[in-house]
């Protein structure tokens, strides 16, 4: 076991300190756990798009996982890089996009319903922003 434990206690002793770097990583792991569901199935992404469930489909589902996982590689790389404005202003971004995207489907498109199974990337992605606007000046070290 200490083959596995020796070189991810490396890896991670090499996070800035401070919750954020932690929290980039969960949210990452969250959405890499989205992303392989949404190649295996479709169920989870059809309860988040209700408004239109009849829209969602193997290609939709597999072309939103892959975004997914684009966002959570960025947000990996953020989280180990935040001292570096541009690796910070990134993972910032994909929260902006993350927000926009569910926004305009609740408010614009109708595709999410105003319930649970959207509140919560809604919740991650408005907590992300104002946290992450609020601490940049303790993060950010190069320009």
């Amino acid at each position: 076991m200490d083959f596995i434990v020796g070189p991810v206690t490396d890896i991670f002793s090499t996070l800035p300190v401070g919750y954020l770097p932690k929290w980039l990583l969960f949210t990452s792991a969250l959405g890499i756990f989205n992303s392989i569901q949404n190649f295996c199935t479709m169920s989870l992404t059809k309860r988040v798009y209700s408004g239109h469930p009849e829209q969602v489909t193997p290609l939709s589902a597999r072309l939103f996982a892959t975004w997914t996982w684009s966002v959570s590689m960025i947000r990996i790389y953020a989280a180990f890089h935040l001292q570096h404005r541009f690796m910070y202003d990134l993972g910032l971004w994909t929260y902006v996009i993350a927000l926009t995207h569910y926004a305009g489907e609740v408010f614009v498109f109708g595709g999410c319903k105003l319930n649970g199974p959207v509140l919560s990337p809604f919740c991650v992605a408005v907590t992300s922003l104002i946290w992450m606007i609020q601490v940049k000046d303790e993060y950010v070290k190069f320009i």
